[in-house]
């Protein structure tokens, strides 16, 4: 006898659906893998993983990120070229080449944002019409948002700007 197979629960529900139909998950939570979480701890979560040599080689993959860009629906999502070439701005830096692990936050979380976006079967696929890029979106806006003192003051040394 051939069991059943079970209906499987989709990576990531929108909040809307699940504040609607259960009344118990906030708006900023994500259903991740059985598991519901806000973005931010999906991303503290997932920067652990990122060390220096995830970085070194994710700067090497600074063209792809923008490939990215073209070959998708990225205009249908405000702000996503923005933080993408942020991000690179960040990969392709000398701060990157010297950082060190363990990693500082910052770098941490940029490098999780960074792979996240080069990632075609993320929370939400890709080529899903429409959508594909909601997630890559919503992650990089919201490491840049988490890390903007240090992502600046970062950069402002880079260029030789005196952040006084």
């Amino acid at each position: 006898m051939t069991p059943k197979p079970r209906p499987r629960e989709p990576l990531i529900n929108t909040p809307q659906l699940d504040a609607a139909q259960f009344g118990q998950v906030s708006p900023t939570a994500w259903r991740i893998s059985g598991k519901t979480m806000t973005i931010d701890e999906y991303i503290e979560h997932q920067r652990q993983g990122v060390n220096s040599t995830d970085l070194r080689v994710l700067g090497k993959f600074t063209g792809r990120l923008f490939d990215k860009l073209k070959e998708s629906n990225a205009g249908e999502h405000p702000g996503l070229s923005e933080a993408v070439c942020l991000i690179v701005q960040v990969l392709e830096s000398p701060s990157v080449q010297r950082a060190k692990d363990p990693l500082p936050t910052w770098l941490a979380e940029v490098g999780f944002a960074a792979g996240y976006l080069l990632k075609r079967f993320d929370l939400i696929p890709d080529h899903v019409a429409e959508l594909g890029l909601a997630d890559d979106a919503l992650i990089l806006q919201r490491v840049i948002e988490r890390n903007k003192s240090e992502l600046d003051r970062s950069l402002d040394a880079e260029n030789g700007i005196n952040a006084s």
